[in-house]
């Protein structure tokens, strides 16, 4: 798997952009010199002429990828299903159609290819070749899915442990060929029942650098619920010496999952394991970036808050805005500002609960802005002022917070950070109403926390994005 961006991706992944790319590219290039296609021959191409030729077909590379990233077409337990591949291309294509022929009505001169200096007159041409890019994506991701399943390649692991942790991380590297990993199988006390491993059982410890030679083993995986006493430290020494890597369950399944396990994490990963940095530079950096763009954020949406605001009033009784308190950045407690959803006094009898799927307190203006997340577009008023990031954990309320620091192991260890208007676990997790929710939350806050960068924060709102537009997770 290959670091960007904070985050693990698969090196299959990155083999099926690029392959794809090459191949969307390729095609329109080469299919717009096709004779009936081509209305001049690309030998009478000037130089400047065809690398402007080049760059359309990767603005329509580009545009057609995101198309694809945008359906879920790059998670391979989405696009592996045959049935709903085609239906997903379809929409791909017509995503990346339209948005082309609205950059191309705007920027007329943006798309260009030698062999068709009048386009504009024959945007049927341009039509006809990108649908049959998308068609031949339709069978190179078949052959693509195919090979990778008949021939993994993938690299070769061992696990060390036969306990539920270790069968579970067998089980879910055995489900995801995209990993690149291929499990030989476990290895350590013997199991009460092997025949319902998810690999195969091969032997106790102490035979663990002779496996790993035999079966050509690149990596050791030490998945073992108690360690005390029973580390075998001289065969984990044995196998690193020849070249093994040895690493810990918690490593591989940050980089699988994109969060930390809490079933299995101890103090010692996060003591001496890489990550939470956090640079003067890049926290500087960061808080400027937060207060020029909510600044800017505040001003171009004005329009559309005054316009929010009407519709509350009109909608129900109550104040526009709605404050709380919250727990921000090294426990500190701030007042979050965000349109008001609910019935006035809505938990004036209950207490503080979790918001639910069905909620009889929010109105009806307030569940449109739920749903489209425009009730949290005040909340720039605190990034302005520092008590928020665009970027972070969400900000929780302080009776929620002192009921699950007690439950939930390294809670407030989410506090070394400011709280985000969007953030990692907001993005992979829908809304939370439960103290299970909370934990599952709390496993990709701290990934955020060990890996916060600039870069990764840039990602999480491209991201966002996509969570908006096809509104995941709103409650």
């Amino acid at each position: 798997m290959i670091r960007l961006f904070q985050q693990h991706i698969p090196k299959r992944r990155l083999l099926l952009l690029g392959s794809e790319a090459f191949l969307l590219m390729a095609t329109m290039f080469f299919g717009a010199s096709i004779p009936g296609i081509a209305t001049k021959p690309l030998g009478e191409a000037n130089p400047v002429e065809i690398w402007r030729g080049v760059l359309s077909a990767f603005l329509i590379a580009l545009l057609a990828q995101i198309s694809l990233s945008f359906n879920d077409l790059y998670d391979w337990r989405v696009s592996q299903n045959r049935l709903d591949l085609p239906n997903r291309l379809l929409h791909a294509a017509g995503f990346c159609f339209i948005t082309l022929a609205i950059l191309a009505f705007f920027v007329p001169s943006l798309v260009f290819f030698p062999t068709i200096p009048d386009l504009a007159g024959q945007t049927w041409k341009l039509a006809l070749l990108l649908g049959f890019a998308f068609l031949l994506l339709y069978y190179w991701r078949i052959g693509f899915h195919w090979f990778f399943f008949k021939w993994r390649f993938g690299e070769r692991l061992l696990i060390l442990g036969t306990g539920p942790l270790a069968r579970e991380l067998a089980q879910e590297i055995k489900e995801r060929p995209d990993l690149g990993f291929e499990v030989i199988g476990l290895m350590g006390n013997p199991p009460k029942d092997p025949e319902k491993l998810p690999v195969l059982y091969l032997g106790p410890p102490p035979q663990l650098p002779q496996v790993a030679t035999e079966e050509k083993v690149s990596r050791v995986i030490v998945s073992m619920e108690d360690r005390r006493g029973q580390l075998p430290v001289d065969a984990l020494l044995a196998c690193r010496l020849e070249g093994v890597l040895v690493e810990e369950r918690e490593a591989i399944f940050e980089r699988i999952h994109g969060k930390l396990s809490l079933n299995s994490l101890r103090p010692s990963y996060l003591i001496f394991s890489k990550g939470f940095r956090k640079s003067r530079l890049t926290l500087g950096i960061k808080r400027a970036f937060d207060a020029i763009l909510a600044a800017i954020g505040l001003l171009v949406s004005s329009p559309l808050l005054i316009l929010i605001a009407i519709l509350i009033r009109l909608d129900s009784k109550g104040n526009i805005l709605f404050h709380q308190p919250r727990v921000g950045l090294d426990g500190h407690e701030f007042v979050v500002w965000k349109f008001r959803t609910m019935r006035a006094e809505a938990e004036k009898h209950t207490g503080p609960v979790w918001a639910l799927s069905s909620d009889d307190r929010v109105t009806r203006i307030g569940s449109f802005l739920r749903k489209t997340r425009l009730d949290e577009l005040p909340q720039m008023w605190n990034i302005l002022l520092g008590e928020m990031s665009f970027v972070g954990p969400r900000p929780e309320r302080p009776f929620f917070v002192d009921q699950l620091r007690k439950e939930i192991p390294y809670y407030l260890e989410r506090l070394t950070v400011r709280p985000g208007l969007t953030g990692w676990a907001q993005i992979n997790y829908p809304y939370g109403a439960s103290i299970e929710d909370a934990k599952e939350k709390l496993m990709y806050d701290l990934y955020y926390v060990k890996n916060m960068s600039l870069l990764y924060d840039l990602s999480i709102l491209l991201k966002t994005i996509k969570v908006l537009l096809l509104q995941r997770g709103s409650r």
